[in-house]
């Protein structure tokens, strides 16, 4: 039982390590002017699978073009 509940803990505190880790990664990112440069944050890669980042990005690409020849439409 105790060796359960450590276990657990154990866990716990390697994700929220983690977390922070990825979190000072964004905060780099973003002052080195990565915003600029890429489409997501680098966490936002090391939080999801290819095939999600695939499909996210394909999604997100695909509303700014559609958003991009709205402007462009005549009134």
């Amino acid at each position: 039982m105790i060796k359960a509940v450590v276990k657990f803990i154990k866990k716990v505190i390697q994700k929220i390590i983690f977390r922070i880790k990825l979190r000072e990664m964004d905060e780099w990112w973003y002052m080195t002017g990565g915003s600029c440069f890429g489409l997501f944050p680098p966490s936002f890669y090391y939080t999801h699978t290819e095939e999600e980042i695939e499909r996210i990005t394909k999604e997100t690409l695909d509303r700014c073009t559609e958003l991009i020849n709205k402007l462009d439409e005549p009134r």
